[in-house]
């Protein structure tokens, strides 16, 4: 839909004066139709509720662009990350992977968030690594 930014929200998390989170825009050249499902999915995102799906934190859509301002998960998505954990050289020997015990609960939680959608009647239709994203304490 458009870009994403860091930033510091205020009072958008109980007890937390202040929160570093995701701000995600809609291009200023999208169509009114693409403006639509940009809301659209914040507004389906306001009702999750799980530890393994990202939350929504906010919507601010009075001015342009239009923010919505989501759960800051600072090691990216899960592509990304586990291609950083590559050699830089194919050194295959020194190959830095995590844990086996580590990759499993990744992909327990990844369960867990689609299982929780499914539940709730969500389907997400475009599960990859590129979309699953990783906090600061590695939960996915």
């Amino acid at each position: 839909f458009g870009m994403v930014y860091e930033g510091l929200a205020k009072g958008v998390v109980k007890d937390e004066p202040e929160t570093r989170v995701a701000i995600k825009t809609v291009n200023e050249s999208a169509s009114m139709r693409e403006r639509i499902e940009f809301l659209n999915e914040a507004s389906v995102m306001k009702e999750f509720n799980c530890h393994h799906v990202v939350r929504l934190l906010g919507v601010v859509s009075q001015g342009q662009p239009t923010l919505v301002i989501m759960e800051l998960m600072t090691r990216g998505d899960l592509k990304s990350y586990l291609r950083s954990l590559r050699p830089k050289e194919q050194q295959w020997s020194s190959l830095s992977l995590p844990p086996l015990k580590k990759m499993l609960q990744m992909a327990g939680q990844i369960a867990d968030g689609m299982a929780y959608l499914n539940a709730n009647k969500f389907v997400h239709r475009d599960l990859a690594a590129r979309n699953c994203m990783v906090a600061e304490d590695f939960t996915v």
